[in-house]
């Protein structure tokens, strides 16, 4: 009888626990679809590779406009080139709370990108790993201000750059959602006009970072992506903390866990 009891505590817990901590992963013609709790992206397959859509606390419509591009790289090196097609991706960890995914892309001209997302179940920010890698004459790794460039293509109730603690830029819905770009290693952030909205696009420049890069080189950067409810103070209220990484285990009861995390998962 005292096996039963725990064996059925054992699978009570399960219960409980496997619905709070899931990121689920997977595709169709056109996406990489990921999803948790707190949001769904999907990443384009088709030009240019990135985040086309955006779907945040269970709302049906994207916080993302649709359009032919919304997140990606450029750089003007000779002439504007961007990251293109997807022509690569795998998963290179997954446990309930956590998963990384390899994206593989070049563009039209001597660059090979790899961005490596690692996306939590606890938070709504995803860390981006982009290295480049040069296939051409020396070039500047990272330049131009655009990279990574995105534009909303939705009308908001607000964008805003900050500079401090270091270079990042918000938006915000009227229906209390929002998108961020965070880049501690950044020397810049801006926003920009875009498709008649003014501002409707943001972006943080690494120039310099990685320097020049020859044939076979390669140079990296690490910034991050958040999308989550809560509006303009939720997305201010995540700058000192993107860089930390959560807690990708179990924990109970639900009324011990930490509130550092936005949204956290005790709902």
């Amino acid at each position: 009888m005292k096996k039963l009891t725990y064996f059925l505590a054992a699978i009570l817990c399960l219960v409980i626990v496997a619905p709070l901590l899931a990121v689920n992963v997977s595709e169709d013609a056109t996406y990489i679809i990921i999803e948790t709790l707190g949001y769904k992206v999907h990443w384009n397959k088709p030009a240019q590779m990135g985040y086309m859509q955006a779907f945040v606390g269970g709302s049906p419509n994207s916080i993302i406009g649709e359009a032919d591009r919304a997140f990606y790289h450029s750089s003007d090196y000779g002439g504007w080139s961007d990251w293109g097609e997807l022509l690569n991706w795998e998963i290179l960890e997954e446990d309930p709370a956590k998963v990384v995914i390899k994206y593989e892309s070049r563009d039209a001209r001597t660059k090979e990108y790899t961005c490596i997302a690692t996306y939590y179940d606890t938070v709504p920010y995803i860390e981006h790993e982009v290295t480049i890698t040069n296939t051409g004459d020396p070039t500047d790794a990272f330049a131009s201000d655009h990279e990574p460039q995105f534009e909303v293509n939705v009308d908001t109730a607000g964008m805003e750059v900050f500079l401090e603690p270091y270079p990042y830029a918000i938006y915000w819905t009227a229906d209390g959602y929002y998108g961020a770009l965070y880049g501690p290693e950044a020397v810049s952030a801006s926003v920009g006009e875009w498709d008649g909205r003014n501002p409707g696009r943001m972006q943080l420049g690494h120039n310099g970072i990685g320097g020049t890069i020859g044939n076979g080189e390669s140079a990296s950067i690490t910034y991050y992506v958040a999308f989550g409810e809560g509006g303009r103070d939720a997305a201010l209220a995540l700058v000192d903390h993107v860089q930390e990484e959560p807690p990708t285990s179990a924990v109970s009861p639900a009324g011990n866990l930490t509130t550092k995390w936005g949204w956290i998962r005790a709902r």
